[in-house]
Protein backbone atom coordinates (compact mmCIF):
# COMPACT_ATOMS: atom_id res chain seq x y z
CA UNK A 1 0.00 0.00 0.00
CA UNK A 2 2.88 2.35 0.79
CA UNK A 3 4.35 1.83 -2.67
CA UNK A 4 0.98 2.65 -4.23
CA UNK A 5 0.97 5.89 -2.26
CA UNK A 6 4.48 6.75 -3.45
CA UNK A 7 3.56 5.95 -7.06
CA UNK A 8 0.45 8.09 -6.73
CA UNK A 9 2.45 10.99 -5.34
CA UNK A 10 5.03 10.66 -8.11
CA UNK A 11 2.34 10.54 -10.79
CA UNK A 12 0.62 13.56 -9.25
CA UNK A 13 3.88 15.51 -9.14
CA UNK A 14 4.70 14.75 -12.74
CA UNK A 15 1.20 15.74 -13.82
CA UNK A 16 1.26 18.86 -11.66
CA UNK A 17 4.63 19.98 -12.96
CA UNK A 18 3.39 19.65 -16.54
CA UNK A 19 0.05 21.24 -15.71
CA UNK A 20 1.45 24.36 -14.13
CA UNK A 21 3.73 24.87 -17.09
CA UNK A 22 0.94 24.62 -19.63
CA UNK A 23 -2.01 26.19 -17.83
CA UNK A 24 -3.58 29.02 -19.83
CA UNK A 25 -4.79 30.60 -16.58
CA UNK A 26 -1.25 31.40 -15.46
CA UNK A 27 0.60 34.55 -16.33
CA UNK A 28 4.33 34.69 -15.74
CA UNK A 29 6.73 37.50 -16.27
CA UNK A 30 10.35 36.70 -17.07
CA UNK A 31 13.25 39.03 -17.29
CA UNK A 32 17.00 38.59 -17.38
CA UNK A 33 17.51 39.07 -13.65
CA UNK A 34 14.59 37.24 -12.10
CA UNK A 35 11.83 34.78 -12.86
CA UNK A 36 8.84 35.58 -10.73
CA UNK A 37 5.09 35.30 -10.93
CA UNK A 38 3.26 38.36 -12.09
CA UNK A 39 -0.42 38.97 -11.65
CA UNK A 40 -2.03 40.13 -14.82
CA UNK A 41 -5.71 40.76 -15.26
CA UNK A 42 -7.31 38.23 -17.51
CA UNK A 43 -10.66 37.97 -19.16
CA UNK A 44 -12.44 34.92 -20.44
CA UNK A 45 -11.12 35.61 -23.93
CA UNK A 46 -7.48 36.08 -22.83
CA UNK A 47 -5.17 33.13 -23.23
CA UNK A 48 -2.41 33.87 -20.72
CA UNK A 49 0.54 31.56 -21.07
CA UNK A 50 3.93 31.09 -19.51
CA UNK A 51 6.56 32.83 -21.55
CA UNK A 52 8.84 30.46 -23.46
CA UNK A 53 11.83 31.78 -21.51
CA UNK A 54 10.26 31.00 -18.13
CA UNK A 55 8.95 27.63 -19.31
CA UNK A 56 12.47 26.72 -20.42
CA UNK A 57 13.92 27.97 -17.12
CA UNK A 58 11.48 25.91 -15.02
CA UNK A 59 12.13 22.76 -17.04
CA UNK A 60 15.88 23.27 -16.61
CA UNK A 61 15.34 23.63 -12.88
CA UNK A 62 13.29 20.44 -12.72
CA UNK A 63 15.96 18.60 -14.71
CA UNK A 64 18.66 19.69 -12.24
CA UNK A 65 16.58 18.46 -9.33
CA UNK A 66 16.76 14.88 -10.54
CA UNK A 67 13.93 12.57 -11.43
CA UNK A 68 14.26 10.49 -8.27
CA UNK A 69 14.22 13.56 -5.99
CA UNK A 70 11.32 15.58 -7.44
CA UNK A 71 8.57 13.47 -5.86
CA UNK A 72 10.29 13.57 -2.45
CA UNK A 73 10.44 17.36 -2.43
CA UNK A 74 6.92 17.70 -3.78
CA UNK A 75 5.52 15.37 -1.10
CA UNK A 76 7.41 17.18 1.63
CA UNK A 77 6.41 20.70 0.58
CA UNK A 78 2.92 20.30 -0.87
CA UNK A 79 1.56 17.21 0.86
CA UNK A 80 3.29 17.64 4.20
CA UNK A 81 5.03 14.29 4.37
CA UNK A 82 7.81 14.16 6.92
CA UNK A 83 9.98 12.10 4.61
CA UNK A 84 13.74 12.10 5.09
CA UNK A 85 15.52 13.71 2.18
CA UNK A 86 18.60 11.77 1.06
CA UNK A 87 21.87 13.68 1.02
CA UNK A 88 22.10 13.18 -2.75
CA UNK A 89 18.75 14.94 -3.23
CA UNK A 90 19.84 17.80 -1.00
CA UNK A 91 22.95 18.11 -3.14
CA UNK A 92 20.77 18.37 -6.26
CA UNK A 93 18.56 20.97 -4.58
CA UNK A 94 21.43 23.17 -3.44
CA UNK A 95 23.25 22.84 -6.76
CA UNK A 96 20.01 23.75 -8.53
CA UNK A 97 19.93 26.92 -6.42
CA UNK A 98 17.48 28.86 -4.32
CA UNK A 99 16.29 30.87 -7.33
CA UNK A 100 15.12 27.69 -9.12
CA UNK A 101 13.69 26.28 -5.90
CA UNK A 102 11.65 29.43 -5.32
CA UNK A 103 10.50 29.64 -8.96
CA UNK A 104 9.24 26.04 -8.90
CA UNK A 105 7.50 26.57 -5.55
CA UNK A 106 5.84 29.77 -6.79
CA UNK A 107 4.73 28.09 -10.01
CA UNK A 108 3.02 25.26 -8.13
CA UNK A 109 1.49 27.69 -5.60
CA UNK A 110 0.05 29.70 -8.47
CA UNK A 111 -2.23 26.78 -9.35
CA UNK A 112 -5.73 27.25 -7.90
CA UNK A 113 -5.61 23.90 -6.10
CA UNK A 114 -2.50 25.02 -4.17
CA UNK A 115 -2.93 28.80 -3.83
CA UNK A 116 -5.10 28.62 -0.73
CA UNK A 117 -2.18 27.34 1.33
CA UNK A 118 0.56 29.50 -0.17
CA UNK A 119 1.96 30.62 3.20
CA UNK A 120 2.17 27.07 4.50
CA UNK A 121 3.83 25.85 1.31
CA UNK A 122 6.37 28.69 1.30
CA UNK A 123 7.20 27.91 4.93
CA UNK A 124 7.70 24.22 4.11
CA UNK A 125 9.74 25.17 1.07
CA UNK A 126 12.01 27.38 3.19
CA UNK A 127 12.29 24.67 5.85
CA UNK A 128 13.24 22.11 3.21
CA UNK A 129 15.92 24.41 1.81
CA UNK A 130 17.33 25.06 5.29
CA UNK A 131 17.27 21.36 6.16
CA UNK A 132 19.28 20.54 3.06
CA UNK A 133 21.80 23.32 3.69
CA UNK A 134 22.30 22.09 7.27
CA UNK A 135 22.65 18.49 6.11
CA UNK A 136 25.33 19.40 3.59
CA UNK A 137 27.22 21.77 5.87
CA UNK A 138 27.18 19.70 9.03
CA UNK A 139 30.38 17.80 9.71
CA UNK A 140 30.35 14.03 9.54
CA UNK A 141 30.81 11.84 12.63
CA UNK A 142 34.17 12.12 14.36
CA UNK A 143 36.61 9.30 13.78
Amino acid sequence: MASFCKVSIMAFFLLASGAFLSSPALAFQANEQDFSLASEPSSSSDQDIISPALRHYLFQCLEKLGEECRPLFFARIFIGEKNEIPTSCCQYLVQMGDKCHTAITNAVISRPEFSGNATLFRTRSDETWTTCIRLLVSPGPSA
